[in-house]
């Protein structure tokens, strides 16, 4: 009896430590399992979070571009829209046009056509869109492109060669055509008029080509020289250009007594450029014996420096165009002075490479004021050198 007790008691233990032994193994398994179960919860939770940082910068990013961007699925609908695109949605007046017409486009990328429209709003402001869809996968993407400011700067250039061509194609015939009549001419006092005409086309040639590198100059330095500038100086030594040519036409040039503190900062040449050009103009349009007036207006920060003449005046349709480039009033009165045209592009380009602006007013028959606005600092300390010193 004491033999099979002891056996039962080596069974059961023998089964204790092999059930023992499992439970060890099995929580060993669990706890395995449990490790590999976090594991690949946090590769996904890893994973989502990286999907979601993708997508919000891919968003960030559509929302930067300046174009707008509609994406449609398989059934038409449409899923996103960046921020330009969403300008379109629920439109009125123009803008409802560009969002039907998406609609149209997007409904025939979705039967499997690229397609692209071009719309053109007139406004105000006036524009053209460009609309351009393409199939995918799953739906449709359509591009909606402003390049309003792209065919603007198309047609300057076009217009810009077209006036240049002009512009210089006029005085080279006239020399051709007058050099040609000199040398079947017997009479001296005819020829001599006949080289007179000739040297008066060569220099009106010449003042175009110099007017043409002085713009190219000022619209290649878009970050002028930042130095500071005597508003008066400058203003002397623009005189003093002139003043031949104005000596010459009988115009008189008037300065109020400016501020030797007055001080701009930015590019000498371009600001003596500018203002040499603002007299130009307004002795060229200014009858014999008349006076043109020069004023410096501090305003805080601002510096308006004032030509006034009282010539004819501009007409009021022509007021918004008058600085652009080969813009003339009076035609005739441009040849006969040698005007260029381009005067007041060039005062435009310096006053905005120095973050300011330049602005007209007129009436026909009292004369125009021209006004160039700069940034100024009206209490800076300055040695006023002379003029005459200073080099263009």
């Amino acid at each position: 009896m004491p033999v099979v007790i002891a056996v039962v008691v080596l069974a059961v233990a023998a089964l204790v430590i092999v059930l023992l032994r499992q439970a060890t193994r099995l929580r060993a398994a669990l706890a395995e399992t449990k490790a590999a179960a976090a594991a690949e919860l946090a590769r996904s939770d890893h994973e989502r979070s990286s999907a979601e940082e993708l997508r919000t910068r891919l968003l960030r990013a559509l929302d930067a571009i300046p174009q707008g961007v509609l994406i449609a699925d398989a059934h038409g609908k449409v899923v996103y829209r960046n921020r330009v695109a969403e300008s379109f949605a629920d439109a009125r007046h123009s803008d409802a046009l560009v969002e039907a017409a998406v609609g149209e486009l997007l409904d025939e990328a979705l039967a499997g056509t690229p397609t692209d429209r071009t719309i053109d709003l007139f406004g105000p402001p006036r524009r053209t869109l460009v609309i351009t869809t393409q199939p995918l996968a799953d739906g449709a993407l359509a591009v909606i492109d402003d390049v309003s400011e792209r065919r603007r700067l198309d047609a300057t250039r076009r217009d810009f060669v077209a006036n240049i061509s002009h512009e210089l194609k006029t005085p080279v015939g006239a020399m051709g055509l007058l050099a040609e009549t000199l040398t079947l001419e017997d009479d001296p006092a005819v020829a001599r008029r006949l080289a007179e005409r000739i040297v008066d086309e060569a220099f009106r040639m010449d003042r175009t080509i110099e007017d043409l590198l002085v713009l190219s100059r000022i619209e290649s330095e878009e970050a002028p020289a930042h130095e500071p500038v005597v508003a008066s100086v400058a203003v002397a030594e623009a005189v003093e250009r002139i003043r031949p040519g104005a000596d010459q036409a009988g115009i008189t040039i008037e300065v109020a007594d400016p501020d030797p503190r007055l001080v701009v900062f930015g590019d000498r040449r371009q600001i003596v450029s500018a203002l040499y050009n603002l007299l130009d103009n307004a002795v060229k349009y200014s009858d014999p014996g008349a006076v043109v007036e020069v004023r410096l207006r501090p305003d805080g920060t601002r510096l308006a420096i004032e030509v006034e003449d009282h010539g004819f005046g501009i007409p009021k349709g022509d007021l918004e165009r008058v600085f652009e480039r080969f813009y003339r009033v009076d035609q005739a009165r441009s040849r006969s002075t040698g005007g260029t045209g381009l005067g007041l592009a060039i005062v435009r380009h310096v006053a905005t490479n120095h973050a300011g602006e330049v602005t007209v007013e007129s009436r026909l028959g009292e004369g125009s004021t021209f006004t160039l606005n700069l940034p100024c600092d009206a209490l800076a300390p300055a040695a006023v050198p002379s003029p005459h010193g200073a080099s263009s």
